[in-house]
């Protein structure tokens, strides 16, 4: 939460509130950048309708028009009795516009609506659906545990709350000082921080947590008494590991068999210790939680607990259609493999996944193929050029926010804030649009959405969270505990599955030998969630890398000294990274805290749109990285037998 520093009624400055339950006073880089957001000279100032598909001829019209046209197609997906062929993707704010649009997909009458989810700054929330039977609430303890060790998550750049990660490192190393190991192919920013940094080979994660479950079992090290009254499975869990001994997680990761020995004797003996890992490989996910289980630190403090919802989502009835795709990021897949698309509107929310999905080629063909493509955008992006009505929606500043989000200590903190200047173009709240829309469509969706105007939802969400009158004028934070903590209120009473058939069937483990270099990608903190390109700020930011400064402004790739010796190639030069899926330009940097076997690209430039400051600046990595999907439907951010030779 910010406070504004107004002059003449224009914003001029920005600080973090040091009185909100999560902020504390402090602001992330992109909280940072809203005034540079606010006023860009190239955000979008009206509603645009495509004149011709294929072609980039746009014209202005009312908002009135497009809630015509919007209705028109809705209406005939609805009379058609199609409405599963509406597909929605929202933001990814835990705010009431996305609560609005997740009651108008219901009142349509599609199940394909899906809130827009980062995998790389996410929890493990496949693993934790899977073991525990829901995700909901499941969190870190970050700031207590006394061996944090990472799997390959960049956790001080990449995690939900960036404020945060930087804070429960802070309470980490101050006084009590927990131990800190990071495991990953580069010497990132957390591994830098880290107490020690483990080389492995990039997807190594999961079989490398089997490794260490491997000792433990054999050594008798792990938490019986948790496995026998909390887990179920065990027996079909040990099988499966008894086919990773050391030596050959060694073999796969390039971690040593004394180092992996060592590494699981500490963290049985640890009073807590807590193994993370990203949303990426449900393999890798599973494994690296179930260390969890067999140190005993689910329920613990310093280890997985979970934070209960004072108010929970209303229930609304089941879509009569079932799904036929699994997430959003397999919509290219499922238009594609049909010759009619089972989607004939595609209703995006801010979301750019025509730059930021690998192989962004796939989601330009699948979307040629949708018949309607509304985008809601401040900004021209790429996914929004391919859109039949692009829709921009009022900036931070230009209109009331309000999130929900948990804290790191399990509170539920309610936030909001009020609109602190007038729109400057001709711009709408989405919530007003949408509850506009509901309004003239009558029937089903109408009785899902009965509020008149957006700030009428806003005093019916305020009374039921029992905010007061102030909080509403001026803007504020609302704590309220919500800590689970115990095994069994973690758990739900329900026992953890050990065994799950994902583990049999690894879908992301390293193959072996094989020729050229492993693709790792990077997820800068300036450029999370592949976004922020747009703002000179965030570029200056991300220029800041390592021991060399400047480097903004264009995409590197790090090569480690042999690597580049090898390959004949000099620090600053221009080279080609090319793997199976395609290939594109960048700079070399020479990094000693690279692996020999790999070539490491941040994400985050190559706009061909976004705006004067983003276009043409840098390739962007997601263009070489395969359409590779887990058991759960989510893309694995990953590439072998990657080419790096001189342009």
């Amino acid at each position: 939460m910010i406070e504004v520093r107004l002059v003449n009624g224009k914003p001029v400055g920005i600080a973090g509130r040091s009185d909100h339950p999560i902020g504390r006073g402090a602001l992330c880089p992109k909280g940072s950048a809203v005034l540079q957001q606010t006023f860009h000279p190239d955000r979008l100032q009206h509603p645009m309708a495509r004149k011709n598909r294929g072609s980039q001829e746009w014209e202005r019209i009312s908002w009135g028009d497009a809630e015509n046209l919007m209705r028109f197609h809705l209406e005939k997906l609805i009379e058609g009795r199609r409405p599963e062929s509406l597909a929605m993707i929202a933001g990814p704010q835990n705010d009431l516009r996305r609560e609005i649009l997740r009651r108008f997909a219901a009142g349509v009458g599609t199940p394909h609506f899906w809130k827009w989810e980062w995998s790389p700054a996410q929890l493990p929330l496949d693993a934790f659906d899977r073991m525990h039977g829901s995700s909901e609430g499941l969190f870190y303890d970050l700031p207590n545990a006394s061996l944090l060790v990472s799997f390959g998550w960049d956790w001080l750049q990449a995690f939900p709350s960036p404020v945060e990660a930087q804070r429960a490192f802070g309470r980490l190393r101050n006084g009590r000082r927990g131990r800190i190991l990071q495991i990953e192919p580069r010497l990132s920013i957390s591994a830098a921080k880290a107490d020690e940094w483990i080389s492995a080979r990039d997807g190594s994660a999961g079989a490398l947590a089997l490794s260490l479950a491997h000792v433990m079992m054999e050594e008798r090290l792990y938490d019986r008494a948790f496995v026998e009254r909390w887990t179920e499975g065990f027996e079909a869990y040990r099988a499966v590991v008894r086919d990773y001994a050391p030596d050959r997680a060694s073999r796969l990761s390039g971690v040593s068999v004394e180092r992996i020995v060592a590494l699981a004797r500490e963290m049985a003996q640890a009073k807590t210790a807590l193994a993370v890992i990203s949303r990426g490989s449900l393999f890798d996910q599973i494994a690296v939680h179930s260390l969890n289980a067999l140190t005993g630190s689910i329920g613990a403090k310093g280890g997985v607990l979970a934070a209960g919802s004072a108010e929970k989502s209303e229930a609304l009835p089941a879509p009569e259609a079932k799904s036929s795709i699994l997430t959003w990021e397999q919509i290219p897949e499922a238009v594609l493999a049909r010759r009619e698309s089972p989607v004939g509107m595609l209703w995006l929310d801010g979301v750019n996944p025509a730059f930021s999905s690998p192989q962004p080629s796939q989601w330009r063909e699948a979307m040629s193929r949708i018949p309607f493509i509304v985008s809601f955008s401040t900004m021209m992006s790429e996914t929004s050029e391919l859109a039949d009505l692009v829709l921009p929606t009022s900036e931070a500043l230009e209109a009331p926010q309000d999130e929900t989000a948990f804290d790191l200590e399990g509170n539920r903190v309610d936030t909001f804030a009020p609109a602190v200047m007038a729109p400057l173009y001709d711009t709408a709240d989405m919530g007003d649009f949408v509850l506009g829309l509901a309004r003239r469509m009558g029937g089903r969706v109408t009785r899902h959405l009965p509020w008149a105007h957006y700030a009428e939802a806003l005093r019916h969400r305020a009374s039921r969270r029992g905010w007061n009158a102030s909080m509403i004028a001026q803007g504020g934070a609302a704590s309220t505990p919500a800590l689970r903590q115990g095994p069994g209120a973690v758990l739900e009473g329900r026992r953890m599955r050990l065994a799950q058939e994902e583990l049999a069937n690894s879908d992301a483990s390293p193959k072996g030998e094989h020729r050229g270099l492993d693709l790792h990608i990077q997820f800068p903190l300036a450029f999370l969630y592949a976004e922020g390109a747009h703002l000179p700020y965030l570029h200056g930011l991300d220029g800041i890398r390592g021991d060399k400064l400047g480097e903004g402004w264009v995409t590197t790739v790090e090569l480690h000294p042999a690597t580049a010796r090898r390959l004949g190639i000099e620090e600053g030069s221009a080279v080609w990274v090319e793997s199976a899926s395609g290939r594109i330009q960048a700079k070399v940097r020479v990094f000693e805290g690279a692996r020999e076997d790999t070539a490491s690209i941040p994400m985050g430039l190559g706009h061909t749109a976004m705006g004067r400051y983003a276009k043409g600046v840098g390739s962007n990595p997601a263009e070489i990285v395969p359409r590779e999907f887990n058991f759960a439907g989510r893309a694995l951010w990953r590439a072998e037998g990657v080419k790096v030779y001189a342009v």
